[in-house]
């Protein structure tokens, strides 16, 4: 499959759902007034109940002597502490609930136009998809973060033995020390660019494959796995698409920087334009995830599927009916009063 057609119809299927767009940016807005109804106002409301002192903070001159005294002013205001950390961890929990549902109604509504063809953004159908979709997103999503924790241990140890005997050799001899370390660099980039290349990759088409088949996320994961190193012109696609993301965002955010140069209206004007950039990002985003829903639905989850075999008559461009015309049997015996066709005398 052409990788721009596969470009061009994905932004058709983002227009015909704009309003995605606009779901998204509610989102953002729920994600920072939620902060200071949740984190805010208790925290103030703990301010006046166990009259926390600021100056308390400010006698302390530097880093160390703020940690030795951490200690005493946590004895102090632990009932202020105690707000600060089950608040945070309330707030973290209602992020992650809005933008799991968020990004489930998403992909279920671009799915479904995908499949149709002809279908429509509605917020009907985008409540519905996103409780069909929470719970698998969300499962699915935290088995590629530990996977991806996992990798990153991985790698980390790796970089410490290549550490041990880029040390080693430089102990040795200076000249082999650099050679080791731009060798060791140079692997160690590739291997942690290609793991997180197919952790990112692998999300999406996961959810994509959980989306059209209904499949369980440990089955998507390892059908997934199965389809990238089949596929490996599905990795090619989403780098691509990735790099034009980052540097359509770089462009993006590098046009609008001068704004806040401007003496005083600078700061006004940065304002409405954080707002188009986050339209923007949001616009392009969602363009990438139908593109990568698209490629996945034609060269994926199409060619998994049983083909039809027709019936031989069909194919014989026959009918299957029965027939109730009547039928002659050529070899049917003569008449009682005729014998081969002549009259007896």
């Amino acid at each position: 499959m052409n990788f721009f057609s596969t470009l061009k119809e994905g932004i058709h299927v983002v227009h015909k759902n704009w309003p995605l767009v606009l779901a998204q940016f509610i989102s953002m807005i729920l994600s920072c007034a939620s902060f200071f109804v949740i984190v805010g106002i208790p925290i103030a409301i703990a301010f006046i109940m166990f009259g926390l002192d600021l100056t308390d903070i400010l006698r302390f001159k530097d880093v160390v002597s703020a940690f030795k005294g951490s200690a005493e002013l946590l004895n102090k205001y632990f009932g202020m502490a105690l707000v600060i950390l089950m608040s945070l961890l309330l707030y973290i929990m209602f992020i992650v609930v809005l933008w799991t549902f968020t990004i489930a109604g998403t992909i279920g509504i671009v799915a479904r136009t995908i499949q149709s063809g002809i279908q429509k953004f509605s917020f009907k159908e985008f409540f519905v998809e996103g409780k069909r979709l929470f719970f698998p997103v969300l499962v699915y999503s935290s088995l590629i973060g530990l996977i991806f924790i996992t990798l990153a241990f991985i790698l980390g140890i790796l970089a410490g033995g290549a550490s041990s005997i880029i040390e080693l050799a430089r102990s040795q001899e200076a000249t082999l020390g650099l050679f080791f370390g731009v060798f060791f660099f140079l692997v160690l980039l590739s291997i942690g660019f290609f793991l997180i290349l197919v952790t990112l990759s692998g999300t999406v088409y996961g959810i994509a494959c959980m989306t059209f088949t209904h499949s369980s996320p440990w089955a998507a994961l390892k059908s997934t796995m199965r389809y990238i190193f089949s596929v490996p012109s599905s990795l090619i696609l989403y780098a691509l698409l990735f790099i034009g993301y980052m540097v359509t965002g770089f462009f993006v955010i590098l046009v609008g920087s001068p704004l806040t140069l401007i003496p005083l209206i600078g700061p006004i004007l940065s304002l409405p334009y954080q707002v188009v950039t986050y339209f923007i990002q949001g616009y392009i985003s969602l363009i990438m995830l139908a593109s990568l829903f698209l490629y996945y639905y034609r060269t994926g989850y199409l060619p998994s599927l049983p083909v039809p075999v027709p019936a031989p008559a069909e194919e014989a461009g026959l009918s299957t009916e029965a027939d109730t015309s009547p039928k002659t049997d050529e070899g049917q015996a003569p008449a009682p009063d005729q014998k081969d066709g002549r009259e007896e005398a």
